[in-house]
């Protein structure tokens, strides 16, 4: 489903590790950046909670009917998830199909986001961009960093009249990875066909139950998010970070 990732919460180390077991997807080609507006920062004055996520996911697939949201949700500290990264969002019409969608926590329209919480924020919101980018392979410039009030088929101040973007593009230039030199954002992957044959499938159950449609691959009815298959090797790989969820479900 297109909200599954809600509910999961990274620090910034965290999610540029999480990336490396996923493979980045080809029509990202771009960082489109929200502020949420309502909530904010007065409204959430310890950031984002778990439910608040909940209520999110309820508003976006329940009022809205949407099939999808924004990728991830960004507070003082942490990245929050809603849409997985792998499929496309709703977030700006004219950039949907080609841009990750980020929300920043915060009223930029009113609240000021150069120092305090707003300051906070927009340094996390800017390492989760860096991490984005690099592990999509772009530099990081004024096209493949967007704000919603690019979108020409809409008229919001989004991400708020208070951010400019050079002023967002210097905090993404600035970050600087814990580590050095830097994570590797290669994911890791593996053969799907040995991991089934351990659990007991015959080759013909896996010819069987191993299906694609529209681009995407599934196990029997489960939709693998981060598999693919791998003309070289001649096999359906998928990511060791997905590995456990295809083993419970076996």
């Amino acid at each position: 489903m297109s909200f599954s990732n809600t509910g999961k919460v990274w620090t910034v180390s965290g999610f540029a590790q999480y990336l490396n077991g996923i493979k980045a997807p080809t029509w990202a080609k771009s960082v489109c950046l929200h502020h949420t507006a309502a909530p904010s920062l007065n409204q959430r004055p310890d950031g984002f909670l778990a439910k608040h996520l909940e209520n999110l996911k309820d508003y976006y697939s329940n009022q809205l009917g949407w099939r999808s949201a924004p990728h991830l949700f960004i507070d003082d500290d942490q990245v929050w998830g809603m849409t997985p990264l792998t499929v496309t969002g709703i977030h700006a019409s004219s950039f949907n199909r080609t841009a990750l969608g980020i929300e920043v926590l915060g009223d930029y329209d009113n609240e000021d986001p150069k120092k305090g919480r707003g300051f906070e924020c927009w340094k996390t919101a800017a390492a989760a961009t860096k991490i984005l980018l690099d592990w999509l392979k772009l530099p990081v410039n004024d096209k493949t960093v967007l704000f919603h009030r690019d979108d020409p088929r809409t008229t919001k101040t989004c991400p708020g009249t208070k951010v400019q973007k050079p002023w967002v593009i210097d905090l993404i230039k600035d970050f600087k990875y814990s580590s050095n030199p830097p994570p590797t954002l290669a994911p890791s992957f593996a053969p799907l066909a040995p991991i089934l044959k351990l659990k007991g499938y015959s080759d013909g159950d896996i010819k069987k139950g191993l299906k694609s449609a529209n681009g995407k691959i599934f196990w029997r009815e489960k939709w693998l998010e981060t598999a693919y298959y791998d003309k070289t090797a001649g096999a359906t790989m998928i990511s060791l970070a997905e590995i456990d969820s295809i083993q419970k479900s076996c």
